[in-house]
């Protein structure tokens, strides 16, 4: 199987790359900026009816809200553009399509964790760029897989720690970490997203997928919390740990809305019978041993 991957610099492309590149059975190929930049949709088309491939698998995007924000043009090529024509080409080509997208194309009202049958409702412009994105892409290509990943943790690239790891490192010197108590949302642990795509793959799945860990939803500081306690039984020499909570209409360095209430279910791939996600805390227990 020839993959060709999209932003393989960044989090989850990384844990693609990492996990994939001596993968038996994946011909594993690097589409980078030069090659063509997602900002500029044309080059996109260019350079995918140049190259031959049996999956495509995007987790490139325009992610940053304050960014998005003041870029919406380059968001909507980014997030919405460049995925279309993606998936365009794709469905010429007879190649499969795996686009990913966010939990953050929910509303985040209603404490009721997410399904793939909810209705969607972004209220920022991130989320909107992403939602259309998922409907242009299922537009293009009937068959394309969309899979919506939530507060994601793992190795990564240099420079691109994520939540879990800032917060361990702030542990480990002593800092003071401020965080907020009242957004909530579903730890997921990459190396799983990546072995769930596999797993979607050979079944031929389409549509709508939640890709996510499982366990009861968490804010931030709640998150933060669960990390420190799992490090020290584990080993990790954290000293004195304060988290202080503190609530979202206090982030005032925020400029954009954030969504309060999007922890997903991974519900398609626990009816189908094709995965049983673990609970976030047994991946991230996995992950402190090898980190």
């Amino acid at each position: 199987m020839r993959v060709l991957l999209t932003g393989s610099t960044g989090r989850l492309g990384g844990a693609f790359l990492s996990s994939w590149r001596d993968e038996p059975g994946i011909d594993l190929h690097v589409m980078t900026r030069r090659d063509a930049d997602l900002s500029h949709p044309d080059e996109v088309g260019d350079y995918l009816e140049g190259v031959s491939f049996d999956v495509l698998v995007n987790p490139a995007a325009m992610s940053g809200l304050e960014e998005c924000l003041d870029s919406p043009e380059e968001a909507q090529a980014v997030n919405v553009e460049s995925p279309r024509i993606m998936a365009e080409v794709c469905a010429r080509k007879g190649a499969s399509l795996v686009h990913f997208s966010t939990d953050y194309v929910f509303s985040g009202e209603g404490e009721a964790m997410k399904t793939e049958a909810d209705p969607v409702g972004a209220v920022n412009v991130y989320g909107r760029t992403k939602q259309a994105g998922e409907q242009a892409v299922l537009d293009a290509c009937a068959d394309a897989l969309v899979c919506r990943v939530s507060w994601l943790f793992g190795s990564v690239p240099l420079g691109r720690l994520t939540h879990f790891d800032q917060v361990l490192q702030r542990a480990e010197s002593g800092e003071a970490q401020c965080l907020i108590a009242d957004k909530f949302s579903m730890p997921t642990y990459m190396d799983d997203v990546v072995g769930w795509v596999r797993v979607l793959l050979d079944n031929q799945s389409t549509g709508i997928y939640h890709l996510c860990n499982t366990g009861k939803p968490e804010s931030w500081h709640s998150y933060a919390e669960k990390i420190c306690d799992l490090a020290r039984r584990l080993g990790y020499e954290l000293g004195e740990v304060s988290l202080e909570p503190m609530a979202l209409e206090e982030a005032h360095f925020f400029r954009e809305k954030r969504p309060v209430h999007t922890a997903m279910r991974p519900a398609r791939l626990e009816s189908e019978g094709l995965v049983s996600p673990r609970h976030w805390m047994e991946a991230a227990e996995v992950y402190l041993k090898i980190r």
